[in-house]
């Protein structure tokens, strides 16, 4: 384990060799695990409050045909998440891992699928506003089947990988290039809780912060 985040510390193992290893796996197949990058303390927190939490089903018009799951509404548990996951020694490992690029921030959201709505995410690249990598962190508590991460080639829709990140408190982190397409696999059996999210290259995360407190509130 090279990462570990916590609501003290974030926990940055110096393992070359296991670097070079992730390393290795992203650039063949696009997507690599991080084990247990969620302390046990901070896991059992978020789980605490999302299940205390309001979910609404949201349709991503932008993507075709729109993909549909239930979206958390924000609250404590993806507010520690999005903190814990600015910090710069996060940044230094996804660098190294993926070859990124400087790293200045990272948003995200919680989500869920489930197969009792016939929730899925389709095909779609996520190359807009300065994303550089993506990360999908299991939330647990309970097991999932189906809700696979799938990668295709863009031009020849051909399936290139697929991906299971089934331990909660794990992350995948994935590639995201304009030749690429990824999705989450319908999910058959269990409720799929999820973080995800962005690696930004632009705008670290206390101006993105002064930007949006400054922003007027939506007319409803």
């Amino acid at each position: 384990m090279i990462l570990q985040v916590s609501k003290a510390a974030t926990v940055d193992r110096p393992d070359d060799a296991e670097r070079r290893a992730l390393a290795d796996h992203f650039a063949a197949r696009h997507w690599t695990r991080l084990t247990g990058v969620l302390a046990p303390a901070l896991l059992a927190d978020v789980q605490a409050r999302v299940a205390k939490a309001e979910f609404v089903e949201r349709v991503h018009a932008n993507v075709h045909p729109p993909s549909i799951d239930l979206s958390m509404v924000p609250n404590a548990a993806s507010a520690l998440l999005e903190l814990a996951f600015n910090d710069p020694a996060v940044f230094r490992v996804v660098e190294a891992v993926t070859g990124c690029g400087a790293i200045a921030r990272f948003g995200g959201f919680i989500y869920r699928l489930s197969p009792e709505y016939g929730h899925q995410h389709h095909w779609h690249n996520d190359l807009v506003e300065g994303r550089l990598v993506a990360m999908s962190v299991n939330l647990g508590p309970g097991t999932y089947e189906g809700g696979l991460l799938e990668f295709r080639d863009r031009a020849s829709e051909t399936i290139l990988d697929r991906a299971s990140n089934t331990g909660p408190g794990d992350a995948l982190l994935f590639r995201i290039d304009a030749a690429l397409q990824h999705r989450a696999s319908a999910v058959t059996a269990g409720v799929k809780t999820a973080f995800a999210g962005w690696f930004f290259g632009d705008q670290p995360y206390p101006a993105r912060l002064r930007d949006l407190a400054g922003r007027p509130a939506p007319i409803k």
